[in-house]
């Protein structure tokens, strides 16, 4: 069939198209460092080619910096785009092809939409899509704009996965949570066919039973009713009972699954995120459960019954039919005309969330530092600053939904009002008896009441899709790599060699480590120093795994890091890091953290390794004694050696010792070498202060991530190079300084008038 006119399905599109124009997916940043990458994916989705913001990371090769304009050419060649970088200013920026990406307050990468004099639609990979005055828009701009052009080899794509779909298909799958699922809905399906017995009931009441003064039907309709009643009553009771086991069912496998996941992410992944923003990605779960949990199994449900009575309505009343759709319609136009802008608010509120949250986790960990900085003032300046950007985004967010639901509540008290008034109207007509007309209000109420609930559940589930696109931003995170080969790690020796070992945080970054080659004995006490940022503690960080040689290899007993299970490598390293993490709890749960059940005497001659056990003994409660979070209570020195003790309680074969005396006496940190000397284990000790390495077996010196130097003290203190300089330094800064006599100065101690 030809002809000129369009079909009405193509006018029904274009027209919806015209009210609700397509938008590419909302893909926002998840750390600090992913704003390039996040306005990358932007682009990619306008020319049509939707990528997540992870694969748009791999292509930059984003690093713990960020990103550079550069790296934006690359990453646009790779991908068939032409990118060109201008320096511009706000004259002429109109001239330029839109959209493109904005370097902003130095700091920071956003997509320009829409531009003129009067403002712009941004996308910020912050919160979202936001517009900005021309003023706001030059304080922010830098002049520095990236255009992107597709070129001859650019491919477009199909649109990413949806974030619910690859959120409930593991869900699903769980067949404890299915199979309660499938309880609940039939629990409600029942409720509902219980429920059709109230509008049925009042027509045979009101057209067969009073017109006829049928006395003998009254006691049956009454035993019915106590039934119906009884029945709603107690399937009522076994879905809230099945609902609560649900609940827990959900927070298993969601929340303990997440957590698992969490524990089992490489430890770059903890580098670019604040605990803060990981304890507000968890919160979100327990958000996404009460959605799923409370409204959406028995609104899924409504909604088909909902459908039913409609078709039942309006086979029976047409025109009751179309006035209960054409609310419905007004009600869902309503919510879909505000879904964006509900959806944009709701990821600024998260994100602000997450920074305050962050903030008050650094500030109570902090606080002695605050209290002794007397900086009480700022830090409640800050958290009041973020408390009132939360509370901003959270108050618009209100404002618009106090609207949405003033006009819905109008639009659901006008519905049973006007049909009320057309029932009426067609009994006065004659065309419908009375106990009809009441029971289509009551079948009308049956769609009306689901329909509201559905309209508020779809609400919130769009919003819930904020949550969710958190929550996938952990889920969806690769794991440690699992060894190559499946053989089990023998018990290590303690040989280690690397071969030619170079790391870097990204493509684009510079070498933190390169060309490291050296071997290391069992049993040997080997030293690494070097100025500070040299790469010691990254290279300490190599050895256990928790970094990945970009260059190289690391090899432990002639076996390849890549093919041992690098947990079952650490499970034999014992570890002291720089900043020693202690649990709130006694003494003794603490050195048993790594090798939990183990006897009291292991427990002892741990701490007396570490030089701590005699001052155990003069506390009161002894090994039982109480600490606070952190190791709240004790002295610098006494939270290096617990965690000393901790790390020998399991009787490593490595030992990793990150600057792990720094806060000791000379006479107790050699009493401590002394101690650990008796042991059999492989000795690395990383340390600045080079008075805690002259006895070492092997030091390794490093200069701007290249091994420069190795030897004995001896031997390097002879070669007269970095190491000697570096002693040198070091021990004209420890040189006592002679008595003010000595000098020829008087001690204003002494004068009189001086201050004491």
């Amino acid at each position: 069939m030809t002809g000129s006119g369009r079909a009405p399905s193509s006018i029904a599109s274009s027209l919806w198209r015209r009210l609700f124009p397509p938008r590419p997916p909302l893909v926002l940043q998840a750390t600090a460092t992913d704003c390039g990458a996040a306005c990358l994916a932007r682009i990619l989705a306008h020319a049509g080619r939707p990528t997540s913001v992870a694969e748009c990371q791999d292509r930059l090769g984003v690093t713990r910096d960020g990103v550079r304009p550069r790296m934006f050419v690359d990453a646009a060649r790779e991908l068939g785009l032409r990118a060109k970088v201008f320096s511009t200013d706000l004259e002429h920026l109109g001239q330029i092809r839109l959209p493109a990406i904005a370097h902003w307050n130095f700091n920071h990468f956003v997509v320009i939409e829409q531009w003129s004099p009067k403002g712009a639609e941004l996308f910020d990979p912050v919160v979202g899509r936001r517009h900005v005055s021309a003023q706001e828009f030059s304080k922010g701009f830098t002049g520095v704009v990236l255009t992107f052009e597709p070129g001859p080899e650019f491919m477009t794509g199909g649109p990413l996965p949806s974030p619910w779909s690859t959120f409930l298909r593991p869900l699903l799958g769980n067949r404890a949570v299915k199979g309660l699922a499938l309880q609940v809905l039939a629990a409600s399906l029942l409720l509902q066919v219980l429920g059709l017995a109230v509008p049925l009931m009042t027509q045979v009441l009101v057209d067969h039973v009073l017109p006829l003064r049928g006395f003998s039907m009254m006691a049956l309709l009454g035993v019915g009713m106590v039934a119906v009643t009884l029945s709603q009553a107690v399937t009522g009771y076994l879905r809230n009972v099945l609902l609560v086991s649900l609940k827990g069912r959900f927070d298993e496998h969601l929340l303990l699954g997440m957590l698992g996941h969490l524990l089992r992410l490489p430890f770059r992944f903890f580098m670019q995120r604040t605990s803060g923003d990981l304890l507000a990605r968890l919160s979100s779960a327990g958000m996404i459960r009460e959605v799923l949990t409370n409204q959406t199994l028995t609104t899924v449900l409504d909604g088909s019954l909902m459908v039913t009575y409609l078709a039942i309505l309006s086979f029976q009343a047409p025109l009751f039919g179309a006035v209960v759709f054409g609310l419905g319609v007004l009600q869902l136009m309503l919510v879909l005309m505000t879904a964006g802008r509900m959806r944009e608010l709701l990821n600024r509120g998260l994100t602000t969330e997450a920074e305050f949250q962050s903030f008050t986790v650094q500030a109570f960990k902090g606080m002695a530092l605050v209290k002794a900085s007397a900086a009480e003032e700022l830090t409640l300046r800050f958290w009041s600053s973020l408390f009132h950007r939360q509370l901003d985004a959270s108050l618009e967010r209100g404002h618009l939904t106090a609207f949405i639901n003033a006009l819905l509540n109008a639009l659901r008290t006008f519905a049973p009002l006007a049909l009320l008034w057309l029932g009426a109207i067609q009994v006065l007509d004659g065309k419908m008896g009375l106990g009809t007309m009441l029971a289509l209000n009551a079948i009308a109420a049956a769609v009306l009441t689901p329909l509201a609930q559905l309209v508020t559940t779809g609400q919130q589930l769009h919003l819930a899709g904020a949550h969710i696109s958190r929550i996938l931003d952990v889920l969806e995170a690769e794991p440690e790599p699992q060894p190559v080969t499946t053989r089990p790690t023998p018990r290590l020796r303690g040989h280690i060699h690397l071969e030619n070992v170079g790391f870097r945080y990204g493509r684009g970054s510079a070498p933190v480590l390169s060309g490291l080659s050296f071997t290391i004995e069992p049993g040997q006490k080997v030293a690494v120093v070097g100025r500070s940022g040299c790469g010691k503690s990254t290279l300490g960080s190599l050895l256990l795994g928790l970094l990945e040689p970009t260059e190289g290899r690391i090899l432990y007993d002639g076996l390849p890091l890549r093919e041992l299970d690098v947990r079952q490598v650490r499970a034999q390293f014992g570890v002291v890091m720089q900043e020693p993490l202690l649990f709130s709890g006694s003494l003794r749960e603490n050195v048993s953290l790594n090798a939990p059940g183990i006897a009291l005497g292991q427990v002892e001659e741990a701490l007396r390794l570490a030089a701590l056990e005699q001052e155990v003994q003069r506390m009161p409660m002894r090994h039982e004694t109480w600490i606070g979070e952190g190791g709240a209570g004790l002295s610098g020195g006494q939270r290096q050696r617990l965690a000393l003790a901790r790390a020998l309680a399991s009787r490593p074969t490595l030992l990793l010792l990150d600057e792990a005396t720094s806060h000791l006496d000379t006479a107790t940190e050699a009493q401590v070498d002394a101690n650990l000397g008796i042991m059999s284990c492989t000795r690395i000790i990383i340390a600045h202060r080079l008075s805690t390495v002259r006895s070492a077996d092997l030091i390794l010196v490093l200069d701007q991530g290249r091994l420069v130097e190795q030897g004995t003290h001896d031997t390097l203190m002879k070669r007269n190079g970095l190491y000697a300089a570096l002693a040198r330094g070091q021990a004209a800064d420890a040189t006592p300084t002679p008595p003010r006599e000595a000098r020829g100065e008087t001690d204003l101690a002494q004068e009189p008038g001086a201050r004491a």
